[in-house]
């Protein structure tokens, strides 16, 4: 896991830009929560992008996406996984792949406003069964929270 949300306001970026942020988004979040590289563990990692219609977006009180495209990212990850260095670095590493992926030209600003949410140990339910901790850790091959093995 995680599980990201994206929203825009529409029109706001192509099909294209829309196709490279989902791309980069679901690398970057990969990369810092510590999936392993097993196809299965990095299926774990969902990213949804949803366009908003412009007239119910509002900046400053202005619905003008000509020089600033906001972005909302909403990461939900389970309890336990990130500490607080490893929360900042996810929170720029999606920043980053967000600017990089969508390739404004230097008149177009992109603002994002990520919240990269815990969510509660046991309060997360896959396939109907409520996970803990030790279950994600299992199936996502988080390396950071593996126990080493004494031999």
């Amino acid at each position: 896991m995680p599980t990201i949300f994206i929203k825009t306001p529409s029109g706001a970026l192509s099909a294209e830009q829309r196709e490279r942020l989902l791309v980069a988004v679901n690398q970057a979040a990969t990369q810092c929560s510590g999936l392993g590289s097993d196809p299965r563990q990095r299926a774990l990692c969902g990213v949804i992008a949803e366009e908003v219609p412009a007239s119910q977006w509002r900046c400053g009180g202005s619905d003008d996406f000509s020089r600033l495209v906001p972005c909302f990212v909403q990461v939900l990850v389970p309890a336990g996984v990130l500490d607080d260095q490893r929360r900042a670095n996810y929170a720029a590493a999606i920043h980053q792949a967000m600017t990089d992926a969508v390739g404004l030209p230097h008149t177009r600003m992109l603002a994002t406003s990520i919240i990269v949410s815990d969510v509660e140990d046991g309060a997360w339910a896959v396939n109907g069964q409520l996970w803990k901790l030790p279950t994600f850790i299992a199936a996502a091959g988080y390396a950071h929270l593996q126990q080493p093995v004494c031999v």
